[in-house]
């Protein structure tokens, strides 16, 4: 295991702010107070990912370290605190502590240094595509009087759509620009449904 320079700076940051603080909010100290991140480079997105690369391989190292003290680190992008294990319970936001295969991701050094710019890119875009197609998907539902959180199986969505697609038909004197959006709402969940369990 590499030795990360953060780990120290790191600790004593999350010693000064007991209420725990954001990732972000950590990395702007870090750059504040000395140049941790000296080996990184110094502009554009693949900077950004090797500096958060650092700071989460820190952040796992420093949580292996703590377990056998009674702490727990809880690691949550918006929240980064140090928690005893006994009070250890959920937490309301997205802690990724416990989450097995990106704590092996941050904590192999391959990552850090096989990672480019291109990769880095590709890893924005298929963000972005994801999370262009879970709003898109949001209003899909929506057009089709569906709730997203209901955990909707396919059979539930293929039944609605049915029963719009027949009310509205303009054959049976629908409306013909509504029958459309139907159509396109069930196109566009038949893409990007994930099925229920």
């Amino acid at each position: 295991m590499h030795n990360n320079p953060l780990i120290v700076p790191i600790l004593a940051l999350l010693h000064d702010e007991p209420a725990g603080l954001s990732e972000h909010e950590m990395i702007k100290r870090l750059l504040e107070t000395d140049d941790h991140f000296s080996d990184t480079v110094q502009s554009g997105e693949l900077a950004l990912f090797q500096k958060h690369f650092l700071v989460m391989n820190a952040l796992y190292q420093i949580q292996d370290s703590m377990l056998a003290w009674g702490m727990s680190l809880q690691i949550d992008p918006l929240l980064i605190r140090f928690i005893p294990s006994e009070q250890t319970e959920p937490s309301a936001g997205m802690d990724i502590s416990q989450n097995e295969p990106l704590r092996r991701y941050y904590l192999d050094w391959d990552n850090l240094h096989e990672t480019s710019e291109s990769d880095v890119a590709a890893l924005l875009n298929s963000f972005w595509d994801r999370y262009y197609a879970m709003d898109k998907q949001a209003e899909a539902l929506e057009r089709l009087g569906l709730v997203e959180g209901d955990r909707l199986s396919w059979a539930t969505i293929q039944n609605r759509y049915r029963q719009l697609i027949t009310r509205h038909h303009p054959d049976k004197g629908g409306d013909q620009a509504q029958f459309i959006e139907i159509r396109e709402a069930y196109e566009l969940l038949k893409k990007h449904h994930t099925p229920v369990e």
